[in-house]
């Protein structure tokens, strides 16, 4: 049997890495080199999370919801 990824962890991995891409969005910081390898690790996070087949549409949207409930908080 193939070990299987917990899906609790990816949904872990993927609201950090949108967190992080987000505060630093906010913070102005739009240099390439800060942005990019925070855009691409949410990327990847959200790519191994969106193939794990328990994946639920609502705790995604949650996620989703919740780094743009930051964002409009600090405009």
């Amino acid at each position: 049997m193939a070990n299987k990824i917990d899906i609790s962890k990816l949904y872990r991995e993927f609201e950090e890495a949108l967190s992080d891409f987000v505060a630093a969005s906010l913070n102005g910081d739009d240099a390439p080199e800060v942005i990019l390898p925070r855009r691409a690790r949410m990327a990847k996070a959200r790519d191994r999370l969106c193939l794990h087949p328990d994946v639920q549409q609502a705790e995604y949207d949650r996620i989703i919801l919740k780094a743009w409930d930051m964002k409009r908080r600090r405009k």
